[in-house]
């Protein structure tokens, strides 16, 4: 694997539109840090964020956050990214054709459009291609421990 971003590619399934596959490459730094950014954007302006709604409804029902809750979001390899942003930088190609048959182009305006779970399943296969370690089972006492252990 290369050092370079751009060099690392990988071509995966779209789970719920098959035979339709997807080319994805790595983020840069860079752009890591801007869809880090763009989350923070969201949460310090107040705007919902991903799974909102079900988030939301959970708090209404228990209350305040348990900590059943704070596993889920530690162990959610997307939490603390903007899923658009991610996409939006690591999508690069897709098998949809235009009616004439051409490649249709990846343009943000097309991949803001795409449905929540293709953007959700592009977002994680791109996660897991830039950032692996983020799929790793993690607890709270297995991130206090590596905290405490440098």
């Amino acid at each position: 694997m290369s050092i370079f971003a751009s060099e690392t590619q990988a071509t995966v399934p779209v789970l719920s539109d098959p035979p339709h596959t997807l080319t994805i490459r790595k983020l840069t730094g860079r752009e890591v840090e801007k869809a880090q950014a763009e989350h923070t954007y969201g949460v310090v302006h107040g705007l919902p964020g991903r799974g909102w709604a079900t988030k939301f409804h959970e708090a209404l029902m228990k209350g305040l956050a348990t900590d059943a809750d704070a596993e889920r979001t530690l162990a959610d390899p997307l939490s603390g990214y903007d899923r658009l942003s991610v996409v939006q930088a690591g999508l690069v190609g897709w098998s949809y054709k235009e009616p004439d048959g051409t490649p249709k182009a990846v343009t943000p305006e097309r991949v803001a459009d795409m449905d929540d779970e293709a953007l959700e399943q592009t977002a994680l296969a791109i996660m897991r291609l830039s950032k692996p370690a983020l799929f790793e089972p993690a607890t709270l006492e297995s991130r206090e421990s590596a905290q405490k252990n440098g």
